[in-house]
């Protein structure tokens, strides 16, 4: 992991590009002079499994708020012939 400024970003831009494609480095881009937040340069992989496991999160919540509501008996029980007239209207 390396911490760099905007400026030295710039200045070797290609540089830190394949350090983080090349070499798997996360690059921390220091923004704090104008008072903007930090950033960071991963490479695709890495973000995409990021996002990955975002979905995966989010999805493991809204199961455990189902499984909430079934211990709270916050549901309602159709069998399969209710279900399928619902289909039909």
């Amino acid at each position: 992991m390396q911490a760099i400024s905007v400026s030295e970003a710039r200045q070797n831009f290609k540089k830190y590009c394949d350090d983080v494609v090349e070499n798997n480095d996360v690059i921390i881009v220091s923004r704090n002079g104008n008072g903007k937040e930090n950033m960071v340069w991963i490479d695709l992989a890495a973000y995409n499994e990021l996002q990955r496991a975002k979905e995966n999160l989010e999805y493991i919540m809204k199961l455990d708020e189902s499984y909430k509501q079934l211990d709270e008996g916050k549901v309602i029980v159709k069998t399969l012939e209710e279900l399928e007239a619902m289909e039909d209207e």
